[in-house]
C-alpha cells in the first residue's frame, strides 16, 4: 500500500463518515491539557495556601492562588468535555486560539519577572516548558484535523446568528481587562480587590485574555449550537468559581477597593450570560437533534 492510499485509509477509519469527528491525536492532545489542568487547578483552589512555597514562584495571599486555580478548572471543564464527551472537533475550536494566547502571555509574564521564579525547583522549568510549548500543541492539532478530517460548508443556524453580538462584545470587554492587567499592572495594584503583584496581573490578564478571545472566537465563527456549550460551560465554570473567593477569603478581600464591585459586577454579567448562552445553545442543539 502507497502512502497516498494509508493516509486515505487513515483518514476515513479515524474520521469515518463525520469529516468533523475528532480524530484521536486531538482526543490525545486534549488528554494532556485536562490532566496538567486538574492538577494545577486542584492544587492552587482547594490548598492555596502551599503555593506560597510549592509552586514555581511565591503565590500570596492565597486567593491569588485560588484564582488562577479557578481557571485552571475551568480548562478541565473545557479540555475535559472535549476529549470525553464531544464528538466533533468543532465542539472545541473556538478555544484553539484562546489557549495559545495563554501560552503566549504567560510564557512573555515569565520571562518579564523571571526574578521572581525559583529556577532551582523543577516545577518551575515545567511550568515554563508547558507554556512556551502551549501555543504550538493546538496549532499543530488544528492543521492535523484538517488535513485529516477536511470540513466543507456548515449551514449556518438563525439561532446560533442571534447570539454572535453580544458575546463579541462581551469578549472584547474581557479582553480590555485583559489589556490593562498585562500592559499597565502598576495601575491596578492598589485598586484591585486583594494584594496583587505586576506577576499577577499579568497571569490574570492571561485569564481574562483566554475567556475573552474565545468568547469573540465563538461569537465570530459559530455556525452550529455544537460550536458554544464547552465555550460558554468553561468561561461560566471560571467566573463562578472565581466569585466565590470574595466569601472564602474575606480576611484577604477589601470590599471597600475601587474595583471590588466592578469586579464583582463584570464578573456576575459574564456568569450570567455564559450560563444562560450555554442552555440556550444545549436547547438549540436538542432542537437541530445535534451531539457535541
Amino acid at each position: 500500500m502507497g502512502a497516498r492510499q494509508a493516509n486515505a485509509v487513515e483518514r476515513q477509519s479515524d474520521a469515518g463518515s463525520d469529516p468533523d469527528r475528532i480524530l484521536k491525536v486531538t482526543r490525545s492532545g486534549l488528554v494532556v491539557l485536562l490532566v496538567l489542568a486538574i492538577a494545577n487547578g486542584v492544587f492552587l483552589y482547594f490548598a492555596p495556601s502551599r503555593a506560597e512555597a510549592d509552586y514555581a514562584w511565591a503565590i500570596v495571599p492565597p486567593v491569588s492562588a485560588a484564582f488562577m486555580g479557578a481557571g485552571y478548572l475551568a480548562g478541565a471543564v473545557a479540555t475535559g468535555l472535549g476529549a470525553l464527551v464531544a464528538r466533533h472537533f468543532a465542539s472545541v475550536r473556538p478555544l484553539v486560539p484562546a489557549f495559545c494566547a495563554l501560552g503566549i502571555l504567560l510564557l512573555a509574564a515569565t520571562l518579564i519577572h523571571a526574578d521572581r521564579f525559583r529556577w532551582d525547583y523543577p516545577p518551575t522549568w515545567i511550568w515554563t516548558a508547558v507554556y512556551a510549548s502551549l501555543p504550538a500543541v493546538p496549532i499543530y492539532l488544528v492543521l492535523t484535523q484538517r488535513r485529516l478530517a477536511p470540513v466543507g460548508a456548515v449551514s449556518r443556524d438563525p439561532g446560533v446568528a442571534a447570539m454572535r453580538a453580544p458575546f463579541i462584545a462581551l469578549g472584547c470587554v474581557l479582553g480590555a481587562v485583559a489589556l490593562v492587567l498585562y500592559v499597565a499592572p502598576d495601575a491596578l495594584l492598589d485598586r484591585w480587590p486583594w494584594e496583587i503583584t505586576p506577576l499577577l496581573a499579568r497571569v490574570f490578564g492571561g485569564w481574562y485574555a483566554l475567556a475573552g478571545l474565545a468568547l469573540v472566537v465563538a461569537g465570530a465563527t459559530a455556525q452550529r449550537p455544537r460550536e458554544l456549550p464547552i465555550t460558554f460551560a468553561a468561561v461560566a465554570t471560571w467566573t463562578a468559581l472565581a466569585l466565590a473567593l470574595p466569601a472564602i477569603y474575606s480576611e484577604s478581600v477589601d470590599s471597600s477597593a475601587a474595583l471590588f464591585w466592578p469586579w464583582i459586577g463584570l464578573m456576575t454579567v459574564v456568569l450570567a450570560a455564559c450560563g444562560y448562552g450555554a442552555l440556550r445553545a444545549a436547547r438549540l442543539m436538542r432542537a437541530s437533534g445535534e451531539r457535541l
